[in-house]
């Protein structure tokens, strides 16, 4: 082998020697007739902006990176402090009255003042203040029938609220006597007057409602003089007398207290 010219000259074979004349051209970047090889750029080359060493597109990074914002963790976590705060607004917003829970009111059938039956479970989903009364009645009905008339001006005229007064004394209020007494007395559309057999309503204001009652048969009609709310699920919440100074203030508080709850 002999060098001559920058070529490398194997004996014994001018092809080989041409060979590796090209090959050694070609990787100094030499044209085999002795000038620089030319060499075009690539069209990625010649439009692809630079950039600085070592930085990367940023959305890359957010999408190469398990714990970035566009990834499942991310958003995993995300959803789970959306659905968080969600649900303490909601608790938030939600009410829960203190007053107990204490007795469910009997699904029991009466008869209104006009004189279409009535089961007391079309009740659930208003709030529902009850008393027991008879039109005959010259000692306590007329104070707690004017004490409801101001109950139901002090609440509000679209809430879901019913005023139910439930007569004691069937023998004589039938229907047609309820109507004639709710003319006089009525001063809310929402204020029923209910009557019913005799059994029924014994029935209902001694083990439903947990209120005295002698029965209707007596001479001496017999009957509570307390008020009784319930819920908008029928369940009896607060007792409270119709006769104390207070009663419009207190029943009004109680029904606006149930109204919030779900």
């Amino acid at each position: 082998m002999s060098t001559n010219n920058g070529r490398v000259i194997l004996s014994g074979s001018n092809d080989t020697a041409v060979s590796m004349t090209r090959d050694m051209t070609r990787n100094a970047g030499v044209s085999p007739a002795g000038g620089a090889a030319s060499r075009r750029p690539s069209r990625g080359a010649e439009t692809a902006p630079l950039r600085p060493a070592g930085r990367r597109r940023y959305d890359r990074v957010i999408l190469s990176r398990e714990d970035g914002e566009g990834s499942p963790t991310f958003l995993r976590w995300g959803s789970l402090a959306a659905l968080g705060m969600t649900m303490a607004l909601m608790a938030s917003c939600s009410h829960q009255s203190d007053l107990p829970k204490l007795f469910p009111v009997p699904n029991a059938t009466l008869v209104s003042d006009a004189n279409k039956p009535l089961q007391l479970e079309v009740m659930k989903g208003h709030v529902a203040v009850y008393d027991f009364m008879f039109t005959n009645c010259a000692g306590t009905c007329p104070m707690m029938a004017a004490t409801m008339r101001r109950i139901t001006t002090k609440i509000d005229k679209d809430a879901p609220v019913r005023f139910v007064s439930i007569s004691v004394d069937p023998l004589r209020d039938t229907p047609a006597a309820l109507h004639t007494y709710a003319s006089r007395v009525r001063n809310d559309p929402r204020w029923l007057f209910l009557t019913g057999d005799a059994k029924t309503i014994t029935d209902l204001s001694i083990n439903g409602f947990k209120l005295a009652a002698n029965g209707a048969t007596s001479e001496a009609v017999l009957h509570s003089s307390k008020f009784a709310i319930a819920d908008k699920h029928g369940v009896i919440r607060d007792y409270y007398g119709g006769t104390n100074d207070d009663a419009v203030e207190h029943v009004t508080t109680v029904v606006n207290d149930l109204l919030r709850e779900d």
